[in-house]
């Protein structure tokens, strides 16, 4: 995963829910929703996130979440 595509993923934690909307992600990430959006895709294309429903995305593999809030305390650490 690049740089960005990683603060994408850890956005998602950071927000807490198990779907998540663009814009909650941008807003995280301190970027609008359209500069997400080439991130989002390639974590699509790497079915590493899904589509939930409209405008919303959610983990593909189950746990994934807790993976990253593990890394995001590690690496805070």
């Amino acid at each position: 995963m690049t740089e960005k595509e990683r603060q994408l993923v850890q956005a998602m934690v950071k927000v807490g829910h198990p779907k998540v909307k663009a814009q909650e992600i941008g807003h995280q990430m301190g970027q609008k929703p359209g500069y997400i959006s080439v991130y989002r895709r390639k974590l699509i294309d790497d079915q590493i996130i899904m589509p939930a429903s409209y405008g919303y995305v959610q983990f593909m593999l189950p746990f994934f979440d807790r993976f990253v809030e593990e890394q995001i305390m590690f690496d805070e650490f």
